[in-house]
């Protein structure tokens, strides 16, 4: 109790509970950690979700994904906290948020809100394709004599390591990276949630579905 008293001011129930329903604004402390962070934003008048812009952008090579970075840190209260999802406006791109949906622990996290995207198409295959397609285009649209079979077949070859590299240089220097710097990135949007207290039984209590599980209620 104490700690969640050093964490928010006292609010009466009244409060608490008009905050709960919407009938009054629900205040969320944040910080700005780069001058250049934007704040948070609905785009409509009772949209939701408030959208996030990216102010950086770094791709992780080993993981193949793009970590975009908002310049914001929050607060919120002992049982309020946030989710991040992508936009509506994602399905324009190949990628995907990698934790599907984010979970933002506010009351007690004080870091950076980040999104990362992965998409579909990895560099790896992308960079493949690319340069088997490139070595093919060689293969087919250039002439060879016989004495001359193993030049062509190396620069057949060379062609196919020169693309490779230019693909993985393109992802290094955000080539690939589905959103730009000033992007809306993603929405977020603050949820109440219960302190939940997990009771352990020997029996549960009896339903009509049961233990009927995927498609027992039809396509």
């Amino acid at each position: 109790m104490e700690d969640k008293e050093k964490n928010t001011d006292k609010k009466d129930f009244i409060t608490y509970a008009k905050e709960s329903i919407g009938l009054s604004d629900l205040e969320i402390r944040f910080k700005k950690l780069d001058e250049n962070a934007v704040i948070p934003s609905y785009a409509h008048d009772g949209d939701v979700g408030m959208d996030m812009t990216a102010i950086s952008i770094e791709y992780d090579e080993e993981k193949d994904l793009y970590i975009y970075h908002t310049g914001l840190a929050f607060e919120s209260p002992f049982n309020y906290g946030q989710l991040l999802f992508p936009r509506s406006s994602n399905r324009k791109t190949d990628a995907y948020l990698c934790n599907s949906v984010g979970i933002a622990d506010s009351a007690i996290y004080r870091g950076e809100i980040l999104f990362c995207y992965k998409n579909r198409d990895s560099i790896d295959s992308i960079a493949e394709r690319e340069a088997n397609k490139a070595m093919i285009e060689y293969f087919t649209t250039s002439s060879v004599e016989k004495d001359f079979i193993g030049s062509w077949l190396h620069t057949g070859f060379d062609i196919y390591n020169k693309t490779k590299k230019i693909i993985y240089d393109n992802a290094k220097k955000l080539m690939y990276a589905p959103y730009k710097i000033g992007d809306r990135i993603g929405q977020m949007v603050f949820v109440n949630y219960p302190h939940v207290k997990l009771s352990q039984r020997e029996e549960l209590t009896e339903t009509t579905r049961g233990a009927n599980g995927f498609g027992s209620t039809g396509n």
